[in-house]
């Protein structure tokens, strides 16, 4: 199952934390999701029908820009 860890440089409070781990589980085809609010960070477990692009996008369009952890 792939794994993907986002820099989330936007999320800044415990609502922005809540709002993008709400947008992450919304998904279809993620598995699991765990946020770090203070690193910034959020780390997703997927099936390989969903690209890391995508979970950006979806990310994006709730308002958080994230990219890909060391990407």
């Amino acid at each position: 199952m792939p794994e993907t860890i986002f820099h989330i440089p936007t999320m800044r409070t415990q609502d922005d934390a809540d709002a993008v781990m709400f947008e992450l589980q919304d998904l279809p085809c993620v598995n699991q999701a765990d946020v770090h609010l203070a690193e910034q960070t959020a780390w997703i477990s997927h099936t390989a029908m969903i690209a890391p692009e995508d979970l950006a996008a979806a990310l994006a369009e709730a308002g958080y820009e994230a990219r890909v952890q060391g990407a």
